[in-house]
């Protein structure tokens, strides 16, 4: 399972090679004799609002400049709701519990040649603690207005304005 087009057998490091399967051009390793399925990564958010506005970072990583939800992938070995408050404490300065979570939706998303299933959380403001501070891949966190926020498509992701959409009544 890999989330890019693998060339090479991630076990034995043999040229792969293609083969038909269920309908599709599938990798094949003939060394291993096995297949090399290509799928979608896992992605875990939080959508923490707080009355009519909704936590938003403007990404310091690409695309740069863009306001997005906290959110990123889950370690190998992490739950998504995990990941979620780990994420949001990353991005934002704001910790939470996994229990003050409540799941909101799972959708497939596409970025470039990457293909997600991101699973989305809602929490409330004030179930939250710390300060709000960005980290690194944040240069900037701050509550928007939802409805600025679905209508920014110059500002705002697509796939996040869908989320948010499900949150709030604007």
């Amino acid at each position: 399972m890999v989330a890019i087009e693998p060339n090479y057998c991630h076990q034995c490091g043999t040229g792969l090679e293609t083969r038909a399967f269920d309908g599709r051009d599938r990798a094949w390793c003939p060394d291993c004799e096995t297949m090399r399925f290509r799928n979608a990564v896992p992605s875990a958010g939080v959508i923490v609002h707080d009355d009519d506005r909704v936590l938003l970072i403007e990404r310091a990583t690409p695309p740069v400049g863009t306001w997005a939800l906290p959110g990123g992938h889950p370690e190998y070995d992490e739950e998504p709701a995990a990941a979620a408050v780990r994420e949001l404490e990353e991005e934002t300065g704001l910790r939470a519990d996994q229990s003050d979570l409540s799941l909101l939706t799972v959708i497939h998303g596409v970025h470039g040649p990457r293909h997600y299933n991101m699973i989305t959380y809602t929490l409330d403001y004030a179930d939250t603690a710390g300060e709000l501070e960005p980290n690194w891949e944040a240069s900037d966190v701050a509550f928007w207005p939802a409805e600025r926020a679905l209508d920014s498509p110059d500002e705002t992701r697509e796939i996040d304005r869908r989320r948010i959409e499900m949150v709030f009544d604007v």
